[in-house]
C-alpha cells in the first residue's frame, strides 16, 4: 500500500507540472514506468529537447527511477537516445525499466514502440536523487479512485553495492 501511494504521488506530480504531460496514459510500478503518447509532425530543425521521442523516453525513464526514490526528485546524470524510425508519426508506448541499482545511481533502459510493437526509439540513462524533496504523499482517500488502473509488473533488477574490495550483489 505504501508503494502504491508513492506511485500515485509520482503520477500527480507528473500530471500537475508546469508543462503538459507528454504521455496520455501513465502506469508506474516498482522500477518500471509506461507512457502512451503520440508522435506528431517532427520538425526537421527541432532541437533534441523538443523532439517528442526525447520527451516521452526521458519522462518514462525518470518515472521508473523515481519509483525507487521516495524522498527526492531524480535527475539525469547521463541520457542517450537512439532513434530507429525518425520519420514515424502516430501512437507509441514508451516503457522504461531500472536495469541496475547502484545506490545512489539507477541505470534505466527505455524503449519506444509503435502500435504494432516495432521499435521506434530506445534510450539509456543514469539517474540519481537530486537536492529537491518530493511533496507529501496524497491522502489514502484520493488513492482509492486511481488504484484500479493497470500497472506494469515490477522490474527485476540487480541492486549492486561497490566496496573497496569489489562489487557486491545483494540479490
Amino acid at each position: 500500500m505504501v508503494a502504491s501511494q508513492h506511485f500515485q504521488r509520482l503520477k500527480r506530480i507528473y500530471t500537475s507540472g508546469d508543462a503538459e504531460p507528454s504521455g496520455d496514459r501513465i502506469a508506474i510500478s516498482y522500477g518500471r514506468a509506461e507512457l502512451e503518447g503520440t508522435i506528431e509532425g517532427v520538425q526537421a530543425r527541432a532541437i533534441v529537447e523538443e523532439m517528442p521521442h526525447h520527451r516521452l523516453l526521458s519522462d518514462a525513464a525518470a518515472l521508473a527511477a523515481g519509483s525507487l526514490e521516495k524522498e527526492h526528485y531524480v535527475t539525469a546524470e547521463q541520457f542517450t537516445i537512439d532513434i530507429a524510425e525518425s520519420e514515424y508519426e502516430g501512437p507509441v508506448v514508451a516503457s522504461a525499466e531500472v536495469v541496475m541499482a547502484e545506490p545512489p545511481r539507477y541505470v534505466v533502459r527505455a524503449v519506444m514502440v509503435d502500435d504494432e510493437g516495432e521499435l521506434v526509439a530506445e534510450a539509456q540513462g543514469v539517474f540519481r536523487p537530486g537536492d529537491n524533496d518530493l511533496p507529501p504523499a496524497p491522502s489514502t482517500d484520493d488513492e482509492a479512485s486511481d488504484s484500479e488502473e493497470s500497472t506494469p509488473p515490477p522490474a527485476s533488477f540487480m541492486p549492486v553495492h561497490t566496496t573497496p574490495y569489489g562489487v557486491v550483489c545483494l540479490n
